[in-house]
């Protein structure tokens, strides 16, 4: 009899730990409820998905933001983009609308008239610039039947992060409610996910302690690991730079928008400091598999639950 009682009060006290664990962890439909659509109104929804318009907005708050040099509206724009950009080097050309690091082109140095060094070190030219900026405001990055296209000046990562990935640009991920940070990760990019800050092309997610802005997991193709998969460089218990500061922006540019649940993706530049590059409106759960934990965990620990 008592070892009968016994084994039923073991199985309650498990099913109440599934129950508990269940309740940190949110799915797409539960963030989109309780989140998505219950803090973040639809028709401010462009504020997030229009790179352009979040910086504008981003800016009348004073939140630092990379410099916009150029902007191309149209195709009868496109000449004088390339023209402008004839003795540019070390720029990003971007979509307005794209999504996951889609249409982005990173160039360094110039190699001679009309032509640039990659990312990574493969040549380009002015002609594949040129249909690459139409095929941007065509749309052909973005569900929409047109777009713009706009010029930004590269980012020079502070030493730990350009240590992390020395071909491009590692990127965080602060997840805000109510301008609040809840969790952080760090996004690594990989040659797999061809230079990219995008954990589902073979990124790396780094999980970050709010409190002391430290590492204390890392994950690739959602397995845990500790090193870097190319460089072998470690991964975790690294002190990330100007960490109050990067929580400080986050704040500030979560505060600058009518949007209360939030991914604000922040670089650290060598000499500008931290620097919002966007903000997402439906930000990804993949952070919870990065932490080792779920979302409403780090809501209760936040206060926003």
């Amino acid at each position: 009899m008592i070892a009968a009682a016994r084994g039923l009060y073991a199985v309650a006290r498990r099913w109440r730990q599934v129950l508990a664990h269940r309740d940190e962890l949110y799915g797409i439909n539960r963030r989109n409820v309780e989140l998505v659509y219950a803090e973040n109104p639809r028709r401010h929804y462009p504020i997030a998905d229009d790179k352009l318009l979040a910086k504008q907005h981003l800016a009348a708050a004073g939140v630092p933001t990379p410099a916009t040099l150029h902007v191309c509206e149209g195709l009868f724009a496109i000449p004088r983009v390339l023209a402008a950009l004839a003795d540019e080097s070390q720029i990003v050309i971007k979509p307005a609308n794209g999504a996951g690091g889609q249409g982005i082109v990173v160039l360094g140095e110039r190699l001679g008239p009309g032509r640039w060094r990659k990312a990574g070190g493969d040549p380009y030219t002015v002609r594949e610039l040129q249909r690459h900026l139409a095929e941007i405001v065509l749309g052909s990055h973005t569900d929409m039947l047109a777009d713009q296209a706009f010029v930004e000046r590269r980012i020079v990562p502070e030493p730990l992060f350009h240590e992390l990935w020395t071909e491009g640009l590692c990127d965080v991920r602060v997840i805000t409610h109510g301008a609040v940070p809840v969790m952080a990760m760090v996004r690594v990019p990989t040659r797999e996910s061809d230079g990219r800050a995008n954990l589902h092309q073979g990124g790396l997610g780094l999980a970050v302690e709010l409190a002391h802005g430290r590492t204390f997991r890392a994950v690739h193709r959602g397995q845990a690991i500790t090193h870097h998969p190319e460089s072998n460089m470690p991964l975790v218990g690294l002190d990330l730079p100007r960490w109050d500061e990067v929580l400080a922006v986050a704040r500030r540019a979560a505060a600058a928008v009518p949007l209360g649940y939030l991914g604000c993706d922040v670089v650290v530049d060598a000499v500008l400091g931290p620097l919002v590059l966007e903000i997402n409106a439906r930000p990804g759960l993949e952070i919870q598999n990065v932490h080792g934990y779920g979302l409403g965990r780090a809501l209760a620990a936040a206060g926003c639950r």
